[in-house]
């Protein structure tokens, strides 16, 4: 929203006596926002933690506050360089704003609920009784090729497509080259 608009709106106002106009809006705004502008500037942010602040009920608050000097990073030449000290102004908004913004962006009447979907079945197969085999070592594991992952660089990855449709793995178990992944 402009100024231009601002005043607009607040000239359609019904609550407003008819005979104010755009220009008396304007001025009154001009000097509402010198006021403020002049306020925060003469103002000294203490290290008390008593900081200066404007707040307008059922709208929030504004409040003067420093930041220190830090090291940063150009993000378009990505050279360190040094951002300097400064004072800015923090808006927190009020409980009431915030309540307004969210029912504004709430749908109107909330849908039900849609059922969730049936769990698909798993593609894997019967689970087979625990047999008593010893586990393979790590390096055992490693020299096998055709369950394990090789490393591919960035360009390769982006190229290639999975063979076989991607499936739903329970637990930690490893599917074997029959199964088809």
């Amino acid at each position: 929203m402009t100024k231009a608009e601002l005043i607009d709106r607040i000239s359609r106002n019904r609550d407003l006596p008819p005979e104010i106009t755009k220009k008396v809006i304007a001025a009154v705004l001009d000097i509402a926002f010198a006021e403020l502008a002049a306020y925060f500037v003469r103002a000294k942010v203490g290290r008390s933690g008593a900081a200066p602040r404007f707040t307008f009920p059922k709208f929030g608050t504004f409040t003067k506050k420093r930041r220190n000097g830090r090291r940063g990073v150009n993000p378009r030449t990505l050279e360190p360089m040094e951002i300097e000290a400064c004072e800015t102004l923090d808006f927190k908004p009020s409980v009431d704003l915030k309540r307004l913004l969210n029912e504004a962006s709430a749908p109107a009447t909330k849908p039900a609920k849609a059922a969730k979907p049936a769990r698909a079945e798993s593609v894997t197969p019967a689970k087979k009784k625990k047999t008593s085999k010893k586990r393979k070592t790590s390096k055992a594991r490693k020299a096998e090729g055709p369950g394990r992952r090789k490393l591919v660089s960035r360009e390769e990855a982006e190229l290639e497509l999975p063979s076989a449709p991607l499936q739903r793995v329970s637990g930690r178990k490893r599917r074997s080259a029959k199964t088809g992944s």
